[in-house]
């Protein structure tokens, strides 16, 4: 069976037929016009006509003439409504596509029975595998309906330049279409490529993994790092780390494949927990400022990072950043657990101003002694605002550095600062990508004496005790101090599984003492909901903390 390229799967695509407009339903808010309509995209042929493509068009309503971003959301999500208006109450037009069809209620694109595949609800196997050829999957149809909707903006005498934004699956469908159509820029959140590489770690040795022929023609006509060479307009690509849906480990791979003539630039976010933040929105606004709005925006170059030693004989991470920038901050995450990226802990070391000379960096990183890999990458954020990210660099400790450090019984202490704390992933998010504004963030907010702890609203969590430096000794208790305001409620809950379906808790009442408060727990405190005892602290993979109101949270280790 021939296996389809970019090239081949997409070389006889006819994407020139009228989209014969519907509108469906129009609304005016807050100067902000809702079109929900109807337009065709491609005829799939055998006398079965064409798909009926649903968007919803948002646009300034004192406008003329506007850039506008084509928004592409998670397979089967719908559009949120909050994301749609930041960019609408920033003066573009936005069109969101749907490419999921049919669902139980509401306006949906309706697609042929003889591609009946190309519904979510009833894909099956032609998401995730290519049986036949590229052809013959749900992505080549979704990859259809976003080429039909960006000729539908080309041909409005309104819109001056168009983007695109790609969330999650909306990001890979992305790179299917952006060699074939003149988009301004792209910008992928959430989306990796290497699809056909699900559940083979980068850095664990399962690269030598044989893939049969099937695998390579889904690698070949859909993943998408096989579409990056041919990708020419700027790319920015945001990521999250520990988000379980995509493995980020790849995301470098894809980005390095991107035609070297398109400007690109990378992005992690460290302490989402599969989400991105403010400084990920802030670099999607300043890029679309500059591709979209054709301003003069310093936009940087990538990083490159390297390890090495000093004279004294400790281990050095260097990083190059662009010459052109002036620099605001910069530094490295790294964690020392190689292997389940999922629930990493990501430490940031932030760079002085004595590390630094000129656009050159050497940041000393002192690793647990009994470290033999670990995972590092740079981060720079330039005056304007603007922060890019490295790839992630694997380091293989194969000597003693000096700065090594000990073991420590102190998982976080007010000098940790952030470091430590992921924001608990069971929580809303914006189109199931975003943080949810200031309070789904991590806060760190003064408690009694000014001591400053971590708000444990909306939820934390830490995965320091799984790692190897953090690991409770064995017959170890667990101890923290909490404080609130007013009388509110703390649970603690214990994972050992990735997934965190099964949780050890125990809920205790913070009281208004004027005081920081202390708490001491035997691993026999924490139960299932069905009463199941955790027994003892040797297995677990992190720990939660949900509290009411402010409780703040400070001084947690093993005694």
């Amino acid at each position: 069976m021939a296996i389809l390229t970019p090239v081949t799967l997409w070389q006889d695509f006819d994407d020139s037929l009228p989209p014969n407009e519907e509108l469906l339903g129009e609304r005016r808010e807050d100067g902000i016009v809702w079109r929900d309509l109807y337009f065709y995209g491609r005829n799939v042929g055998s006398g079965a006509g064409r798909v009926k493509i649903y968007a919803r068009y948002c646009f300034p309503e004192e406008k003329k003439s506007f850039p506008t971003v084509m928004i592409l959301f998670e397979a089967g999500l719908p559009f949120d409504e909050r994301l749609v208006r930041r960019f609408a109450a920033n003066g573009y037009g936005v069109l969101c596509v749907d490419y999921s069809g049919e669902r139980a209620q509401g306006y949906y694109t309706v697609y042929p029975k003889i591609v009946d595949y190309a519904n979510l609800a009833r894909a099956g196997r032609h998401i995730d595998h290519c049986d036949q050829s590229a052809k013959e999957t749900s992505w080549y149809e979704w990859a259809a309906v976003a080429r039909y909707a960006v000729n539908f903006l080309r041909r409005r005498s309104e819109v001056s330049a168009v983007g695109a934004i790609g969330l999650r699956t909306g990001g890979e469908i992305l790179f299917k279409l952006a060699p074939y159509v003149p988009l301004a820029c792209m910008i992928s959140v959430c989306a990796a490529g290497w699809l056909a590489y699900r559940g083979i770690g980068k850095f664990t040795g399962d690269e030598k993994h044989i893939l049969d022929e099937e695998r390579h023609r889904f690698i070949a006509g859909i993943d998408s790092q096989s579409y990056a060479p041919l990708v020419k307009c700027p790319v920015l690509l945001v990521s999250a780390i520990n988000d379980r849906k995509y493995n980020f480990d790849r995301v470098f791979d894809t980005f390095r494949q991107i035609n070297p003539e398109a400007e690109k630039a990378l992005l992690f976010s460290a302490h989402g927990s599969g989400l991105v933040g403010e400084h990920s929105l802030r670099d999607i606004d300043l890029f679309l400022d500059k591709y979209l709005r054709g301003r003069t925006v310093f936009l940087s170059r990538p990083i490159t990072i390297s390890v090495g030693e000093d004279a004294e004989g400790n281990l050095i991470i260097t990083d190059t950043y662009d010459p052109e920038g002036e620099i605001k901050e910069f530094g490295v995450f790294y964690t020392e657990n190689v292997e389940a990226y999922t629930t990493r802990d990501w430490t940031r070391v932030m760079g002085r101003p004595e590390d630094l000379e000129g656009n050159v960096a050497k940041i000393p990183l002192s690793l647990y002694s009994g470290t033999r890999k670990a995972l590092v990458y740079a981060f720079v954020c330039y005056s304007n605002g603007f922060s890019v990210t490295s790839k992630i660099l694997e380091i293989a400790v194969d000597k003693k550095y000096n700065n090594t450090c000990p073991r420590s019984r102190v998982i976080y202490s007010e000098q940790d600062a952030y470091n430590g704390f992921s924001v608990f992933r069971h929580r809303a998010s914006i189109a199931d990508c975003f943080s949810e504004g200031e309070r789904s963030s991590l806060r760190r907010l003064p408690g009694f004496g000014g001591i400053k702890g971590l708000a444990a609203s909306p939820g934390l969590i830490s995965y320091r005790v799984g790692d190897q430096r953090f690991r409770a000794p064995e017959g170890a208790s667990f101890r923290l101090d909490a404080y609130s305001p007013v009388p509110a409620r703390l649970r603690i809950t214990f994972y050992c599984d990735e997934e965190e379906k099964v949780g050890y808790s125990v809920t205790v009442t913070v009281p208004e003492k004027g005081r920081w408060n202390g708490f001491l727990f035997d691993a026999d405190d924490f139960k299932t909901e069905t009463g199941a005892v955790l027994g003892d602290f040797s297995g677990v993979v992190s720990v939660a903390f949900t509290g009411e109101e402010d409780v703040l949270i400070n001084n947690v280790l093993w005694i």
